[in-house]
């Protein structure tokens, strides 16, 4: 590809068309949010052709031991497997700070310190699922400080424009919001974003499982509308098929939780043909998790074997949503 020569362009155009996997979307690049460094040495990772990975990290991850030792094995290995990385920082894993929302000034010194130790060629999204607040007593989530939409989207707001200050140049996503059952907070919270936000962001982020496990349309329509800017990309910056939710499996069984996963995948294979803007796809995620986590989204099973869905990413299976 790397040649000079402009005669051999046509056939390597050709060649590559050819080989793409029937149903492929070419408007959407295809990637993986996955937070274990195993993820790209496992041999079932390569012949999935995923070209972005996203990580979600502490906003002070350069000052946490554990959590330091495992971004750092997780970022050695994206880059062996040269993707293109997507950072998304959330709350501290510090002690009980978990549930404390940075003043804009300490989290810019965060990503300056991160800057510093690891560079900046890296798209960045500020906060990650910014509408989801923590239950009690678990660090899944965000502080109230900031998933409350009578104090989350000013804060945001300034976040957003505190990481692009510190990534120039660089591509920043204004925000990270997740669809939910009803849309409808989804959708304030992100009017209200707006009015606080500088400039005219050019890469939005969703989360929208409750579409593509609905077999529905619906809420990405509505966020993207709500978005308004037609010339701005959407990146699904999580999305996939769900076999478990809060510890229950998607139609009453893993087999039958698997199916519908698969469906899912299909669902969102759909939607960069439904609106062009959604360029970016991270499949949430790779691997499967043990019978003791209550979330389960994974391509592989913890046996190293292939779910239904992994077949369906493989060949980027596209199916039209059905509620």
């Amino acid at each position: 590809m790397r040649r000079p020569f402009r005669t051999v362009l046509p056939v390597l155009a050709l060649a590559a068309a050819l080989a793409a996997p029937a149903g492929a979307s070419a408007a959407a690049t295809v990637g993986v949010s996955d937070q274990q460094a195993s993820t790209f040495t496992n041999p079932l990772f390569r012949p999935l052709r995923l070209k972005v990975a996203r990580y979600i990290a502490p906003y002070d991850v350069t000052s946490e031991s554990t959590e330091k030792t495992n971004f750092e094995a997780w970022l050695k290995a994206a880059k062996r497997a040269h993707e293109t990385i997507l950072i998304s920082f959330e709350h501290s894993r510090n002690g009980s700070r978990y549930k404390v929302a940075p003043s804009v000034s300490t989290y810019t010194k965060a990503l300056k310190a991160f800057k510093k130790k690891y560079g900046s060629s890296f798209d960045i999204t500020p906060w990650n699922e910014v509408n989801v607040c923590q239950a009690n007593g678990r660090q899944e989530g965000q502080p109230s400080k900031i998933c409350k939409s009578a104090t989350g989207p000013k804060l945001v707001a300034q976040y957003y424009s505190a990481a692009r200050s510190v990534f120039k140049g660089r591509k920043v996503t204004a925000i990270d919001i997740l669809d939910g059952s009803n849309v409808g907070g989804a959708v304030s919270y992100l009017k209200k974003f707006k009015r606080y936000v500088k400039g005219t962001p050019s890469y939005w982020g969703i989360h929208n499982y409750s579409d593509t496990n609905r077999g529905s349309y619906s809420r990405t329509s509505r966020l993207i509308r709500t978005i308004g800017n037609k010339r701005a990309q959407i990146w699904l910056t999580e999305t996939g098929g769900q076999l478990k939710l809060r510890g229950v499996f998607a139609g009453g069984s893993e087999a039958t939780a698997e199916k519908k996963a698969a469906t899912a995948l299909k669902c969102m294979f759909s939607m960069p043909k439904k609106y062009p803007q959604i360029k970016r796809l991270y499949v949430y995620q790779f691997n499967g998790a043990p019978d003791s986590n209550d979330f389960d989204a994974g391509l592989i099973n913890t046996d190293n074997t292939k779910r239904l869905g992994y077949t369906v990413v493989q060949k980027r299976q596209s199916a039209t949503c059905h509620a």
